[in-house]
């Protein structure tokens, strides 16, 4: 079985030291490095090559986000925020961050958010599609998971069939939606979206009524590779809320689907 080669980059030395104790119980990880500032990750991640970044956000010297600036997201390995802000979290996952992780971490999080990252090392390299694979169904069986017999993840679920290229307007409650000029409105005024915030948006309201999981939003939206679970959909659902629904707490339009993912009703 491979190992997850993993870099802690935090400016607390309590908090890299409890990332380190959480690893020692989740097998096949391996601390490759540990850095307490962005500027000195830089170096590291070029001289250790590691598998996955588990970062934080504010440090004093370099932050997390100025890092993969700096790196290049293309470059950069997949990365898990570890902060104790959760303000950032929109903008962690529009760096096609993994996980988002607020301290403090339990161990079964952790595991999860490095089968992510493994997922995605297994998306961006096939050739480490078998090694990936025995560490994934290791992490899965520690979490008590399971998954369909010689795969290691489940079986892609295609969106339901979509009009090839949207067109017109979509209005629902005080907003309104124009697809063709690419604009959100709610009471007239304009509402500023991210990309993928937008895109996600257009995904749900030219559906109404189809229940849509976050494995499809996430290989749609993101390409992610089917199987890879993580909180930034429900991240940008909990946005679109927020701009969008008359009371955000009570959503009417940006619905729940217990264990499986989200419905968008017009009335």
């Amino acid at each position: 079985m491979t190992t997850m080669r993993v870099l802690i980059v935090d400016d607390e030395p309590l908090a890299r030291q409890r990332l380190r104790h959480l690893l020692a119980n989740i097998p096949g990880t391996e601390v490759v490095g540990e850095c307490a500032d962005g500027a000195d990750a830089v170096g590291a991640i070029g001289d250790l090559a590691p598998d996955v970044v588990l970062l934080d956000v504010q440090m004093r010297e370099m932050g997390g986000f100025a890092l993969v600036d700096t790196v290049g997201a293309d470059r950069m390995p997949p990365v898990v925020f570890v902060t104790a802000h959760d303000q950032f979290a929109l903008r962690a996952f529009d760096v096609s961050a993994v996980d988002y992780l607020l301290k403090p971490v339990q161990t079964p999080q952790l595991a999860r958010a490095l089968q992510r990252a493994a997922e995605r090392r297994r998306a961006m390299d096939p050739a480490l599609q078998g090694n990936l694979r025995a560490l994934l169904d290791t992490v899965r069986t520690m979490l008590g998971e399971t998954a369909p017999a010689g795969t290691g993840s489940p079986p892609p679920t295609p969106l339901p069939e979509r009009p090839a290229a949207p067109a017109g307007i979509v209005s629902f409650a005080d907003v309104v939606v124009d697809l063709r000029a690419h604009t959100v409105h709610r009471a007239g005024a304009a509402v500023a979206l991210t990309p993928r915030g937008y895109a996600l948006l257009v995904t749900l309201v030219t559906q109404p009524g189809q229940v849509i999981t976050r494995a499809q939003l996430l290989r749609e939206i993101w390409g992610y590779s089917s199987g890879v679970m993580s909180r930034t959909v429900d991240m940008h659902i909990m946005e679109l809320r927020r701009k969008l629904e008359v009371d955000p707490a009570n959503p009417r339009h940006f619905l729940t689907v217990r264990k499986s993912g989200y419905r968008f009703e017009r009335e």
